[in-house]
């Protein structure tokens, strides 16, 4: 193999190396789970698009750190207060998505620090 491919292999290989780190850094997704609260506040949104509420909620990772997130909603949806939520956060973007969660879906170090569900 001639020096100049093998060095251009060598900086292409450096160079895919740095860029995925670089993505994992900043956009891998790290889940917090919180309870969903009161409404924080509404943006009024152009006439025939529906409003964004956003919501402060305090997630906990699977480790029970904790992170305050503030989460808005899209497409109109409406949280539920007392629900459960997993938010998923990178560096890159803040809030990237959320999803309804379960009681027994968070994991206990998380669980730890959320108020238990009311049993019936």
């Amino acid at each position: 193999m001639k020096r100049g491919t093998l060095y251009t292999l060598v900086v292409i290989i450096v160079l895919v190396v740095i860029g995925g780190i670089y993505f994992q850094v900043n956009y891998s997704k790290t889940p917090y789970y919180g309870q969903v609260g009161k409404l924080d506040h509404t943006e009024k949104a152009p006439k025939g698009y529906p409003d964004t509420d956003y919501y402060e909620i305090t997630g906990y990772d699977k480790n029970g750190k904790a992170k305050h997130l503030e989460v808005g909603t899209y497409g109109g949806q409406k949280f539920t207060k007392g629900h459960y939520i997993t938010i998923f956060w990178s560096k890159a973007q803040g809030v990237a998505s959320y999803e309804r969660t379960y009681w027994n879906k968070i994991p206990k170090k998380a669980r730890v620090h959320l108020p238990q569900p009311n049993s019936k």
